[in-house]
């Protein structure tokens, strides 16, 4: 295989030989959302947005069974000035009430992703 180039040898790669996750991670929580959402959000000096820890829980090594529910995967965004369904104010109301979960409730670490979501991920 010493003779082969780069882009032959990442064609014979399996699950096997990548690091889909670090260590470090196996017994931390992490927090799932907050408050009345379903994701979790990122203030900052001219508007926030949110992101999804369901997407991003392959990262930490658990497994990908299926595709996402849509409602988990509800975008938001506002621009400071421009807040006219008062979005900062729930946003920030949020971070009172977080939601963590550790690894009783997100299972075993398998970085293994099932063919429900990896259609999904294709579609």
């Amino acid at each position: 295989m010493d003779y082969l180039r780069w882009s032959q040898r990442l064609m014979y790669l399996t699950n096997d030989d990548i690091a889909w996750y670090s260590s470090i991670y196996d017994n931390i929580e992490i927090i799932d959302s907050c408050g009345e959402f379903f994701t979790v959000h990122l203030l900052g000096t001219q508007g926030g947005i949110n992101y999804n820890p369901t997407l991003a829980r392959r990262q930490l090594g658990f497994a990908m069974k299926d595709k996402p529910n849509n409602t988990l995967l509800e975008g938001l965004f506002f621009q400071e000035g421009k807040d006219t369904q008062g979005l900062k104010a729930r946003m920030t109301h949020a971070w009172k009430k977080v939601h963590r979960k550790g690894k009783s409730e997100l299972g075993l670490k398998n970085y293994i992703a099932l063919d429900p979501y990896t259609s999904w991920v294709k579609k």
